[in-house]
């Protein structure tokens, strides 16, 4: 008897708290009235150090700066020197007697450097591709290329940061060109286009193709395809660049001036494309697409950067220099000038 009172008490006593519970899951812990704060966390940027001034010299050859501008570089005398915006740091770059400097370019996401040396002597000439780590203060080889003779030059690199596939555009004596395929593994082989004489080119960042002038028809073709890029109504297509997202920007030349700008996707058809006229047409050369499809367009009268979606300027002094993620760069007076876009 006392056992059977004993198990309902405990029983009533474990309901009670049952019940308790669930009331204050429901109008505490559930409820909508519940007063909740949130603090705000600021993030706080690091200070960044104001850009010193960077003498550029006389007969200074080559000049561009790294994707974000912390570095500008140029060939001098033999030389290839590397010098920090911030603190004026400088080094330069080692090379073997008896090689010159056909080409290089900076890699669109970090400091690092693709060069193309060029050898020549009585026995042999050739081409060969490395690279220089600046925050290593590294320089190593990464490929024989091809044969060479005195007029042939490495003319444009393109290299893409997610399929790690590195394309190299070798100018030959008559103006033919030949191109290097080269993968994360160092693999090489020789690429066959539509055309022997190509103009610009441009890489899809997400996938492994390219895309080309070819200047003897004046057509467009991509690596991968059968056809050319034809867009209705534009019998001089003009290849403006790729952005992150792979879409193919064409410009409509006219009268010697990119009066329209075409783009869109590769797998899409170019009569779904988006097209932007321009109010003021450009020389194609004050034309850049930037990685997330900003287009800009380099005034060189006004010493001023245009916003085309935006219609924002940035005016800038001196001679210009090149567009880099940031901003703007020229060279005024001798000395490098970063005007940042805001």
């Amino acid at each position: 008897m006392k056992s059977t009172k004993r198990i309902i008490t405990w029983i009533i006593f474990s309901l009670v708290i049952q019940i308790i519970g669930f009331i204050y899951i429901e109008k505490v812990y559930l409820s909508t009235n519940t007063s909740v704060k949130f603090k705000k966390v600021e993030k706080k940027e690091k200070d960044s150090k104001k850009d010193i001034e960077v003498p550029i010299p006389e007969g200074a050859e080559h000049v561009s700066l790294s994707f974000d501008g912390k570095y500008v570089t140029y060939y001098i005398d033999g030389q290839l020197k590397v010098i920090n915006t911030k603190d004026g740091q400088e080094k330069k770059v080692s090379f073997e007697e008896g090689i010159d400097i056909s080409f290089y370019k900076w890699l669109p996401d970090r400091n690092r450097m693709l060069i193309a040396e060029k050898h020549n002597s009585s026995k042999s000439s050739g081409l060969k591709l490395s690279y220089y780590d600046v925050d290593r203060d590294e320089k190593n080889k990464i490929k024989d290329l091809t044969w060479s003779d005195e007029n042939s030059e490495v003319e444009d690199i393109q290299y893409s940061i997610f399929t790690n596939v590195i394309y190299v555009k070798v100018s030959r004596s008559g103006g033919r060109s030949s191109f290097y395929w080269i993968d994360i593994n160092k693999q090489l082989k020789n690429l066959y286009l539509k055309s022997d004489f190509v103009g610009e080119i441009a890489i899809l960042h997400n996938e492994d193709r390219l895309v080309y002038e070819d200047t003897t028809y004046d057509k467009i073709y991509a690596t991968g395809r059968e056809n050319s890029i034809k867009i209705k109504g534009v019998d001089s297509p003009r290849l403006l660049g790729v952005d992150d997202d792979d879409n193919v920007y064409i410009g409509a030349l006219e009268n010697e001036k990119i009066s329209k700008i075409y783009y869109g996707s590769l797998e899409t058809p170019t009569s779904e494309w988006n097209v932007m006229p321009l109010v003021d047409p450009a020389s194609r050369e004050d034309i850049f697409i930037l990685g997330g499809g900003k287009i800009v367009i380099n005034d060189n009268l006004k010493g001023a950067i245009k916003e085309i979606s935006t219609g924002k300027e940035y005016s800038y002094s001196g001679r210009f220099l090149q567009v880099y993620s940031g901003g703007v760069a020229s060279i005024k007076d001798g000395k490098l000038i970063k005007t940042a876009f805001k």
